[in-house]
């Protein structure tokens, strides 16, 4: 399914799929993507000491695909927005990437705000809104609640409440607090 939406999308912010490999015999299919030698975001900020203009170029770049995704007809939401899965490519560019490539990805189609979901009922704790915590879907608006947390990790190198306990984040979160 993974592979379905990313034929239709053509943007320097989002990987490219550039083919896949069947295998009949055990029903199985292995999507092809283009090598990013810079590896995650998570890593590429970690391995030296960037600038602020520099981290602000990826955010932007991150941004920029995030509103490509958002502006699709009907618009598509990543649902597992985070560093993890924003490449870097050999031109220093962030790349997002899992669109649902977890062992069943399925698309959502919600009808009431026709918006598609990528990666349905699938994200990361302390990158999710407070309405994931509450058991709502992603939706466009969490998508940028995690653009935010991608921003707070590229700029100060810790995650979103970093030394903090699962349970506590949970609370934190629900509860309106935002990383510090």
């Amino acid at each position: 399914r993974e592979a379905e939406f990313l034929i239709g999308l053509s943007h320097e912010n989002i990987i490219k799929l550039e083919g896949f490999v069947e295998d009949v015999s055990k029903n199985m299919i292995w999507l092809v993507f283009p090598w990013e030698e810079n590896g995650t975001l998570k890593d590429f900020i970690a391995s030296a000491k960037w600038e602020i203009p520099e981290r602000i170029s990826l955010l932007y770049d991150v941004a920029g695909g995030v509103e490509y995704l958002h502006s699709r007809k009907p618009p598509l939401c990543h649902g597992d927005l985070k560093s993890v899965n924003i490449l870097v490519n050999s031109e220093c560019r962030a790349v997002i990437t899992d669109f649902g490539s977890a062992p069943s990805p399925e698309a959502m189609f919600c009808p009431s705000t026709n918006t598609i979901t990528l990666t349905r009922n699938k994200y990361t704790l302390r990158w999710a809104a407070p309405e994931l915590l509450g058991k709502d879907d992603a939706s466009l608006a969490s998508d940028v609640w995690a653009l935010g947390c991608v921003a707070y990790e590229v700029m100060t190198n810790s995650i979103p409440f970093q030394d903090v306990k699962d349970v506590i984040v949970v609370m934190r979160v629900v509860g309106g607090d935002l990383p510090s």
